[in-house]
């Protein structure tokens, strides 16, 4: 498929090429040659198709080639004149160019990365063919010089094509594409069956039938949803396990690393060998620095007393004015709830209505001047608590 695609490309690229070569020959000579490459190019697109099988190449390669195959038979039986060459090899060209166009819009289906590739010469040519058409604009142009430039982008875009065509049913996305159709279509045939046979039912075993259906689309739906569950918590067990920095030891493991254990702690004890004679049955007396490994300096730092410890909760928490540093001022809320210590009583006998209306009743002039001023004193003294009796 591909293989005929580029020889298709190659021979009309070739041709435009030799079309250039020979541009002051007249076209009459060279529309022979012209027109055997065009028909040669026609049947290699058509093959190409063909082989591909159905729907693995565009239509528009089927189309481009009958098109090919017509323009090469035209210009094979010299119906071609001298002053419509531009426009009847433009006009081909712009179809082409135009098919090359919707050829790379299919390919983007399936190589979406690749598939802008086919674009640039497919537009070139296009335009170029369009201003081929235009005869005022290519009029003092070589004629030859037009059908070779044309023919050089015609077989160029059909390269370009071929490197990026598939096949597509070699393709994941249409196979998926394939069998998501396929399942489709055997569930819309599994409900249709489902219709008929429930037509040719009763109403009770219908709606009996109906019943069992959605008791089944619920069982379905409900071990669906389990399973959706159970995923999620297996791949949240996995997250887990990812970011759980410690580390999951077999028994096996276990064991291999207690005997290693085992080992390392059987090779350290090394056996007391016996002191030489030379230094008596005991070993020489340590000074007392060195037993303890610690000066006289280091173990009165170690007995000082701890400082306090300051942190920085402390700091935060208990401002300075809160500290036992600072003396504790009373406030006005304290002051408030102390208990007021009432004054003493003083002792009185209080009098009643009579007492105090018999003494209104005694004469003025029976009472004597010093009675007058004791009885006064005792009346105040009696009901002031904060005068004080006169010193007579």
């Amino acid at each position: 498929m591909k293989v005929l695609t580029v020889m298709s490309g190659v021979i009309i690229s070739a041709t435009g090429a030799w079309c250039l070569a020979y541009y002051r020959s007249a076209f009459s000579s060279i529309a022979f040659i012209l027109a055997i490459a065009m028909i040669l190019s026609a049947l290699f697109l058509i093959g190409a198709y063909l082989v591909s099988g159905k729907k693995r190449l565009p239509e528009t390669v089927l189309v481009e080639g009958m098109l090919t195959l017509l323009f090469g038979f035209v210009t094979l039986n010299n119906e071609v004149t001298d002053t419509a060459i531009s426009m009847f090899f433009g006009a081909w060209l712009a179809t082409a160019g135009l098919i090359r166009f919707t050829q790379g819009l299919a390919v983007s289906r399936f190589d979406p990365r690749n598939w802008a590739k086919i674009l640039p010469l497919s537009i070139l040519s296009a335009i170029f063919g369009f201003i081929m058409l235009m005869r005022s604009l290519v009029s003092a142009t070589n004629q030859l010089t037009l059908v070779g430039g044309a023919l050089i982008l015609n077989g160029l875009s059909q390269l370009v094509y071929a490197m990026y065509m598939v096949r597509h049913e070699n393709l994941p996305q249409v196979e998926q594409a394939r069998e998501r159709v396929e399942a489709k279509q055997a569930a819309a045939e599994a409900k249709r069956k489902e219709r008929d046979e429930l037509r040719q039912l009763t109403r009770s075993e219908r709606e009996a039938r109906k019943k069992e259906l959605r008791d089944a689309a619920a069982a379905e739906a409900e071990n669906r949803k389990r399973l959706d569950r159970i995923e999620k918590q297996k791949r949240k067990a996995a997250r887990e396990a990812l970011l759980d920095p410690t580390i999951q030891l077999s028994a096996a493991d276990m064991a291999m690393i207690a005997g290693a254990a085992t080992e390392a702690a059987a090779g350290t004890e090394e056996p007391v060998s016996e002191l030489p004679e030379e230094f008596g049955s005991e070993l020489p007396a340590e000074p007392e620095e060195a037993a303890s490994g610690l000066t006289a300096e280091d173990e009165a730092f170690l007995m000082a007393p701890p400082e306090p410890e300051i942190s920085w909760e402390t700091l935060t928490k208990e401002p300075a004015w809160q500290t036992p540093a600072f003396p504790q001022k009373p406030d006005i809320t304290e002051i408030l709830e102390r208990e007021v210590k009432k004054p003493e009583p003083l002792p009185f006998t209080p009098l009643s209505l009579e007492e105090l209306i018999e003494q209104e009743n005694i004469i003025p002039a029976q009472r004597s001047e010093q009675q007058k001023i004791e009885e006064d004193q005792r009346f105040t003294e009696e009901f002031s608590w904060h005068w004080p009796p006169k010193e007579v």
